[in-house]
């Protein structure tokens, strides 16, 4: 298994992400219930989230990014995937 860092950077329609919110967040905790979703959240101003995902490969991890209700309703600005090697910490 492999683990990825995704940060999302929210687009301009603030009504619209809200209005999709809670589709996303009952999509994310399906995620985390199957194991495959470590840990996310929105950053404190605003601007986007980030969150953690262990799934096998990069092509498996863009096909849940892409059935994310957010992806599907267009409200990202940006999508950055960065696979993630933890040397330390309490997830070893």
């Amino acid at each position: 298994m492999a683990r990825f860092v995704v940060e999302l950077v929210y687009g301009p329609d603030e009504d619209k992400r809200l209005e999709v919110r809670p589709e996303h967040r009952e999509y994310s905790k399906g995620l985390a219930a199957k194991g495959t979703l470590l840990a996310g959240g929105p950053y404190t101003d605003g601007a986007g989230a980030q969150i953690v995902y262990e799934v096998a490969d990069e092509t498996e991890l863009r096909e849940i990014l892409a059935a994310d209700p957010y992806a599907k309703a267009g409200v990202l600005a940006s999508t950055t995937i960065r696979q993630w090697e933890i040397v330390t910490g309490a997830w070893l």
